[in-house]
């Protein structure tokens, strides 16, 4: 479920956004108690509500998944990102996979579709390590327990039809399951506070805020403790467009891609080059649009030397864009032929994440 964001001249201007929304950045002070979490540190993740006080205690993250397609590289830089938190706080994480929400939501995509993409979806979390005694996966339309559906019921009594049709733009053609959706999202998010006792950080980007703004609506209403969120930026898509996205397939690479298929797609990858050799090297690039060199500063690239090397050899001119297309291909290609070897064991501990 999607919310377009506050954008100027079709760009995101995100400090208009986080003004807009009524949250707040993350500072200096705040970013200090997460040193080693790559993302905070780069700030993509950059604005927040709440994420001050509810780490002073323990805490569960809610981070969910919308099945619609095969994850790609965004999506698994932030269950990435997730995983980082619950090694640092060792905390709870709650993965609600929203086949039904997809099923609503998206045209000519059946359940049992969605279904099945969950369940491949899964097996790419599982992949990047986390703890199968603090993780938990609900799946909507095949584990969903009493528990939490009677919670939605709750949380559907304490929201107005009008209130959810103005936060979505939702307009009198949508099917029903649409506005009933969002109680449902309210009680993903309030599961770990009503079972454990946990205030809940839920991990999203921008444009999903509006979800946690009516969630801690109801939560009020339903006396609970308020969610808080940490929110990120938008990981470019491989034509350098503000966001990847999931449902066209040129934008981004998949997890379940082959080497030859991330060469391709790397190799016509938007790029901060100059329109010719010679103006590259008198010039340089701008590795600040370069998509490579995006995908490499925010997950394919552990070394902070090498970027600051890549960085500096890129902008001088000294590094020609084929060249860093080149590094960032074998680095990807490497990444992701160790990652499907993790999915395929995957499959075998899937049980250890179902309640």
């Amino acid at each position: 479920m999607e919310v377009t964001p506050y954008k100027v001249d079709g760009e995101v201007n995100y400090n208009k956004v986080v003004k807009q929304f009524g949250a707040s950045l993350i500072d200096g002070k705040l970013k200090s108690k997460f040193k080693g979490v790559k993302l905070i540190e780069k700030e993509f993740y950059f604005a927040h509500r709440e994420l001050d006080n509810i780490i002073k205690k323990d805490f569960a993250i809610v981070s969910g998944r919308g099945p619609s397609a095969h994850m790609h590289l965004a999506h698994l830089m932030t269950f990435k990102f997730v995983k980082e938190l619950q090694d640092k706080f060792g905390c709870r994480v709650f993965i609600p996979f929203s086949d039904d929400e997809k099923f609503l939501f998206k045209t000519g995509l059946d359940f049992e579709e969605t279904q099945k993409l969950a369940y491949e979806n899964a097996l790419d979390i599982i992949a990047l390590g986390f703890d199968p005694k603090k993780t938990e996966f609900i799946f909507d339309g095949t584990n969903m327990n009493q528990e939490l559906y009677n919670l939605s019921i709750k949380c559907s009594k304490a929201m107005t039809y009008g209130t959810v049709k103005s936060a979505l733009g939702l307009t009198n053609d949508k099917n029903i399951g649409v506005s009933f959706y969002p109680a449902l999202q309210a009680a993903h998010i309030l599961y770990p506070t009503l079972k454990y006792g946990l205030p809940t950080l839920v991990t999203i980007g921008i444009d999903q805020d509006v979800f946690v703004k009516l969630t801690r609506d109801v939560a009020h209403k339903l006396k609970l403790a308020k969610p808080g969120s940490i929110m990120s930026k938008f990981m470019p898509s491989l034509q350098g467009t503000s966001k990847m996205s999931a449902s066209v397939e040129a934008s981004a690479i998949y997890t379940t891609d082959s080497a030859k298929v991330i060469e391709k797609k790397l190799k016509r990858a938007f790029s901060g080059g100059r329109e010719t050799l010679e103006e590259h090297r008198k010039k340089g690039g701008n590795p600040d649009m370069d998509v490579c060199f995006q995908y490499l500063n925010l997950f394919l690239e552990d070394d902070e030397k090498k970027i600051k090397e890549l960085y500096t050899d890129y902008k001088s001119g000294k590094l020609l864009t084929g060249d860093l297309k080149k590094y960032t291909i074998k680095k990807a290609q490497d990444y992701f032929k160790e990652h499907q070897e993790k999915r395929e064991k995957a499959k075998k501990l899937l049980p250890k994440f179902l309640s």
